[in-house]
């Protein structure tokens, strides 16, 4: 069955505005042999009017007419159609290039000259028909993309855990700021009897294909994470099963670790990702963690390295991804590695939500009117 968009089209509406009944004769003899109905209007005013209550596919309008002229129909009717595009072929019979201009720029399409010349009227008009039908398809099309867009976010609001109360210890806390409606970056933790995983990840770009791949990467970390015990061995096996997945264009910053409740230590590995932050706090010392490893997709078969950490009560480790260091401000300058690390040893004290709506505060405080360009997540965890 044909939508009533596509019926319409069938048989295209045009309003013809005029004070002259010759040329409103002229417009309707010529393009109802066409197929089209046009429906007239004698001045601005009155096409206003007929506007309010019905829908045209496109307008002629004249420039000089009593009550209300073609400029000020132009501009009242522009006002009023705000996402609704309906195509203005301005009529005159001045060849001044002024008046042209004039009219163009207060949004008329097209224009014109007197008298009409029937061929050039149907080319004209049929052109701008066209144009707006492709645009009404484009509009549409674009409605149901913000309608899936829209679920999608929903879905990936879903996946990316804002609670962490099922994990007794170490305290953990986050935030997860998306650029657009998804985006590519992700966090996630995973009660491994005693232990507890911890995951961060970054993929390449923005927008669905990012979210897409995050995913399908996040349920791949799911399902292994309780079987693997190793960071580095997880990686691997990870990297190999989704590198026939994704394009090949893309890739993902990874940074996995496990915590050993029984020995009081992380095993960590990094493939690529932002170095976390680990703040010592018996020495009030920073240090960055890293290991050797290619970004994940990048290559078969890549081998990971995994180093391990003792902790102690008090520590904090700061999971993140570079949308925090790369944040500029006025001055173009990034936020950077060390302005983190300072923000987390003068915070020493601050805890859970707070030490995260702070640290986005600072980073407001830091941007000022600068967006930022690219999506924020980060992960909290207190020892």
């Amino acid at each position: 069955m044909p939508s009533s968009r596509e019926k319409r089209y069938e048989r295209p509406r045009v309003l013809v505005i005029d004070d002259s009944k010759l040329n409103r004769a002229i417009v309707k003899k010529t393009l109802s042999h066409e197929n089209m109905e046009v429906s007239e209007a004698s001045d601005g005013i009155e096409g206003l009017e007929i506007l309010k209550k019905s829908k045209f596919d496109l307008i002629l309008v004249d420039i000089i007419m009593p009550n209300l002229d073609g400029f000020g129909f132009i501009k009242q009717f522009k006002e009023k159609m705000k996402d609704d595009f309906t195509p203005v072929i301005l009529m005159t019979g001045s060849e001044d290039l002024n008046t042209k201009i004039k009219g163009l720029n207060i949004g008329a399409d097209d224009y014109l000259i007197k008298p009409l010349n029937e061929n050039e009227l149907l080319a004209r008009v049929n052109s701008l028909i066209r144009l707006k039908k492709t645009h009404d398809e484009l509009y549409e099309k674009n409605l149901m993309i913000q309608k899936e867009l829209s679920i999608a976010q929903k879905v990936q609001q879903f996946i990316i855990p804002r609670e962490f109360d099922h994990i007794q210890y170490p305290k953990i806390s986050g935030r997860y700021l998306p650029i657009e409606d998804i985006g590519g970056d992700f966090f996630d933790c995973y009660k491994l009897g005693d232990d507890t995983g911890l995951l961060i990840a970054d993929v390449t770009g923005h927008g669905i294909p990012a979210a897409m791949v995050m995913t399908m990467a996040k349920m791949m970390f799911g399902l292994y994470a309780s079987q693997i015990d190793s960071p580095h061995i997880l990686l691997s096996r990870i990297n190999n099963e989704i590198r026939n997945l994704i394009l090949d264009n893309q890739y993902i910053t990874v940074f996995y670790l496990i915590y050993d409740a029984e020995h009081r230590c992380i095993r960590f590995t990094n493939a690529g990702h932002a170095r976390p932050l680990y703040f010592r706090r018996a020495s009030g010392k920073i240090l960055a963690l890293d290991t050797d490893g290619l970004f994940v997709g990048i290559k078969d078969d890549t081998a990971y390295e995994e180093k391990s950490l003792n902790v102690q009560e008090g520590d904090r480790l700061f999971l993140y991804t570079d949308g925090i260091t790369e944040i500029k401000n006025p001055e173009r300058e990034e936020f950077g590695e060390k302005r983190l690390a300072r923000y987390i040893l003068n915070n020493a004290d601050l805890m859970g939500s707070a030490f995260c709506d702070s640290l986005l505060a600072e980073l407001r405080l830091f941007s000022g009117d600068h967006p930022p360009n690219d999506d924020i997540a980060f992960l909290n965890i207190e020892f």
